[in-house]
């Protein structure tokens, strides 16, 4: 039997990776791109389901850029922008968090613009990251959480293969009230 032991993953903190796709491009976030996150962030239909509310000011926004780059640079975690690229804009996001290199896990959360929902964006953009995850990064689990009423993000996780595990009643307070959350999970082949 094989010993499974801690995987290095620094090579993919030393230049952030970007992933092309047929319509997308997945890559580092820029102070340029203020405006289109927020776009995202600024509207309030997009961070209904999620801890923060949405971003007041484009100032806001670059202070997000910063804290992003700030956690790539200290191995946290990788912030994709999700870039269309049709118009070059930014149209969402797509990460990788809570890395557990010695447990060959991480955990993929996502959000787009709601000018694009609807358009499988997200489906090939989150199918593109676990691609990466598992391929190149050597990952063996990847994990989603989303509260129970976020069908829009239910459906791309299972349209990605993803498996509900669990449901976790009511154990957040989103928003001044109680929700529960999904977990969702993939493991490499």
């Amino acid at each position: 039997m094989q010993e499974l032991t801690t995987i290095d993953l620094s090579r993919f903190f030393d230049r952030f990776p970007t992933l092309e796709m047929e319509r997308l491009l997945l890559r580092e976030l820029t102070l340029a791109d203020a405006e289109d996150l927020f776009a995202y962030y600024g509207d309030s239909s997009s961070t209904d389901y999620v801890s923060y509310s949405a971003f007041k000011s484009i100032d806001i926004a670059r202070d997000e850029i910063g804290r992003i780059a700030e956690g790539f640079k200290a191995h946290r975690f990788i912030a994709f922008g999700i870039e269309r690229k049709s118009d070059h804009r930014i149209i969402g996001t797509c990460d990788l968090h809570h890395i557990s290199p010695e447990h060959h896990r991480m955990e993929l959360g996502y959000g787009l613009t709601r000018a694009y929902w609807g358009l499988g964006y997200m489906t090939d953009a989150v199918r593109e990251v676990i691609r990466f995850a598992f391929e190149e990064m050597r990952m063996h689990r990847i994990e989603a959480e989303c509260e129970t009423e976020n069908i829009r993000s239910i459906r791309v996780a299972e349209r990605c293969g993803m498996t509900l595990e669990a449901t976790h009643m009511e154990n957040e307070i989103n928003k001044g009230r109680f929700v529960s959350n999904h977990v969702y999970a993939i493991v490499r082949e």
